[in-house]
């Protein structure tokens, strides 16, 4: 919006100086031609009345010819009266450059100069030459008030600064209008668009209509968040496939680390089963009583439990889980790594030793296949380093 009004501020102020400056110059041409009209009225009725004065002044004297001049200046709008151009000087205050132009009229052409007149104001005069057949040079002065020329000029200003004042409110409303409809709708629409490819919505919005640099950038964004909706897809494709590939490379590991603990495993089953098989070769060979069977079958048992947690942590291990979060017991799986590695740890007499104060906790929120993947290396990696044996201790403590 604060574009949008600077815009219109600044498109409205240079519409109102151009109409001002071709007012300013209209009514400058204007008065100019009043004044012209001015002058060439004057210098007719000069020229007129000098012809009238110039025949009485020579048929019925000067006395005759000073009267008719004395009855036609009794006018409101202009005053008439005879000059004598050798004492006029006398009279006017001129400055060097208006004594210049009263050489035109010693020629015997017209004069017409704006004159502070005898009453203070500011008057227009205009001398007209008039052959009385004598030596001595005489005129016609012609005076008229500038009031009216006052009076025209105020009407014509207030007509115009009125005009520019209804011309400047016509065009800055239409204006308005179309800076509103053409420039500040679209882009309030393209603002809110980038706002919400901002926040990750990436629809397209085809509200923007026309054949302007804004509809051809609405296209553009448009296109872009086409583009930007591909390439998402494509992000995510290449995400998923690489966190399938990374989970398949740690169930390869996983089974790495199971082939080589298989050796070990198969040898910690072999004492339970052949437990398994002496006792059931006593039963079926030997005459033994029924405490005696009990006691074998309650070994028997035994063993095949002891089988069954061997068998069930190795199916654990392999098994490839799908990631998922929840409260593991860190310590627990701790514990049964060091059952899993036990047989090859005693291999290689390695001890496990699980080193926890009693306030320490034990609870996380983890993906707890991961976290044992993580515990089973460092633990196999710490017996692989100790070939002559030694002891683990694993810490448990509280970081802040």
């Amino acid at each position: 919006m604060k574009l949008f009004y600077h815009l219109f501020g600044y498109l409205l102020l240079g519409m109102i100086a151009l109409i001002g400056i071709d007012e300013y110059l209209s009514i400058r041409a204007e008065i100019r031609q009043f004044e012209v009209a001015m002058i060439n009225n004057a210098v007719q009725d000069g020229r007129s009345i000098s012809g009238m004065i110039s025949h009485v002044w020579q048929e019925s004297g000067e006395e005759r010819a000073l009267q008719l001049i004395n009855d036609a200046g009794r006018s409101e709008t202009m005053q008439i009266r005879w000059v004598w151009t050798d004492t006029l000087f006398d009279e006017i205050p001129l400055t060097r450059a208006e004594k210049e132009q009263f050489d035109d009229l010693a020629r015997g052409e017209a004069v017409s100069l704006k004159l502070q007149g005898r009453n203070g104001d500011l008057r227009r005069y205009t001398y007209v030459p008039v052959d009385i057949g004598e030596p001595r040079q005489g005129a016609l002065e012609l005076s008229q008030a500038l009031v009216p020329l006052s009076s025209y000029t105020k009407s014509t200003l207030l007509r115009s600064f009125t005009v520019t004042i209804f011309l400047a409110l016509i065009s800055g409303l239409i204006l308005y209008f179309f800076i509103d409809r053409k420039i500040r709708a679209p882009l309030n629409k393209l603002m809110e668009q980038a706002k919400r490819i901002g926040e990750g919505d990436l629809s397209p919005d085809h509200s923007v209509t026309g054949n302007d640099e804004l509809t051809d950038m609405a296209r553009t964004m448009n296109d872009m968040c086409s583009r930007l909706i591909i390439a998402n897809e494509k992000i995510k494709f290449e995400y998923d496939a690489r966190l399938k590939t990374l989970d398949q490379l740690r169930h390869t590991e996983r089974l790495s680390t199971f082939g080589l603990l298989s050796a070990d495993i198969a040898h910690e089953l072999g004492t339970p089963l052949n437990v398994v098989d002496g006792r059931a070769k006593m039963i079926i060979n030997e005459r033994l009583t029924p405490e005696e069977i009990v006691s074998c079958a309650t070994i028997i048992r035994n063993q095949a439990e002891r089988m069954t947690v061997i068998i069930r942590q190795l199916l654990d291990f392999t098994r490839r889980p799908k990631q998922h979060i929840a409260q593991e017991n860190i310590a627990f799986q701790i514990k049964q790594i060091f059952q899993l590695l036990y047989p090859m740890a005693s291999r290689q007499q390695v001890a496990f030793s699980l080193n926890k104060a009693d306030d320490v906790e034990v609870v996380l929120n983890v993906d707890g296949p991961q976290i044992q993947q993580v515990l089973t290396n460092l633990l196999m990696n710490s017996i692989q380093a100790m070939p002559n044996g030694g002891k683990v201790v694993v810490t448990m403590t509280n970081e802040m």
